[in-house]
């Protein structure tokens, strides 16, 4: 008969063992990604969605990447006295996460507004100019602009300029725009429109443009621009993140001088969105 006490014992004894196995590999793999590390620099631990393509978005296996992503990683390349960790999450959490100091820094395509000057800060250097457009499934064309979607539905995003926009349209509207709100940025504003939930939405052209090459979506961007944002990093007001801000800001100056800024726009965005189009 076996002892199903010692039996017992031999299992535990290898569950353990390979329970050590598995957390000693993990611990190579991420040991090779510290070793590039600057032990002593500063840890910046960056809020970011990590779902919208092309800012921030996940790739098949698994890489973080996307325009803020890489201009983070390009700055920390030229300081290696700063090192930033990338959590992704909304950024209605980032905000929540930020004031509760589990993250230093936003890194969404994040806009100045008056509000949040007062309470954060915002690096000086424009990361890109955005231009938002409408857009519709590619089959209409009977939406040309706000006026072409009295009461129809569109789709916005909560934390957008472009509700605001649509907020003040409505005020004389009649009938008003339904509006239709998510706080999952582009990546649900397209599916809603791509999918006939919605009549429209209000999206920067490039992300536009990456919906429809990289995931085949039915649509297309219509009408004129409705809005150009310059968008910035969003960090805690402290000392520390003010000279952090000055050093992202230092290097942005050069990258955009040596030709980086764009090359990294042109990489992910399709084009050059570093300067201002009105200028």
């Amino acid at each position: 008969m076996f002892n199903t006490k010692k039996l017992a014992k031999l299992f535990a004894v290898g569950a353990l063992a390979l329970g050590v196995l598995a957390v000693a590999g993990c611990g190579d793999d991420s040991s090779k990604e510290t070793e590039k590390v600057n032990p002593n620099a500063k840890v910046v631990n960056v809020a970011t969605r990590g779902t919208v393509r092309p800012y921030s978005y996940t790739t098949d296996d698994g890489k973080l990447t996307g325009f803020d992503v890489e201009l983070l990683r390009e700055i920390e390349r030229r300081n290696p006295n700063l090192h930033f960790e990338f959590k992704p999450m909304a950024v209605d959490a980032a905000f929540v996460a930020m004031d509760a100091g589990q993250v230093d820094m936003i890194a969404n395509q994040m806009r100045r507004n008056p509000t949040r000057e007062s309470k954060y800060y915002y690096t000086n250097e424009v990361n890109n100019y955005s231009t938002r457009k409408l857009v519709v499934k590619n089959d209409r064309n009977d939406i040309h602009n706000l006026d072409d979607l009295k009461g129809k539905k569109i789709a916005v995003t909560t934390s957008s300029e472009f509700n605001e926009l649509v907020k003040a349209f409505n005020e004389t509207a009649n009938p008003p725009i339904d509006i239709i709100y998510t706080d999952k940025a582009g990546a649900e504003t397209l599916n809603l429109v791509a999918t006939g939930r919605a009549d429209a939405a209000g999206e920067y052209e490039y992300v536009i443009n990456s919906a429809v090459k990289d995931r085949g979506l039915p649509l297309k961007a219509v009408g004129d621009v409705l809005a150009v944002v310059p968008t910035y990093f969003l960090s805690k007001r402290t000392d520390d993140m003010k000279q952090v801000n000055d050093e992202i800001d230092k290097t942005m100056k050069e990258m955009r001088a040596d030709g980086t800024l764009k090359k990294i726009s042109e990489e992910y965005l399709g084009g050059d969105y570093t300067f201002d189009p009105q200028k």
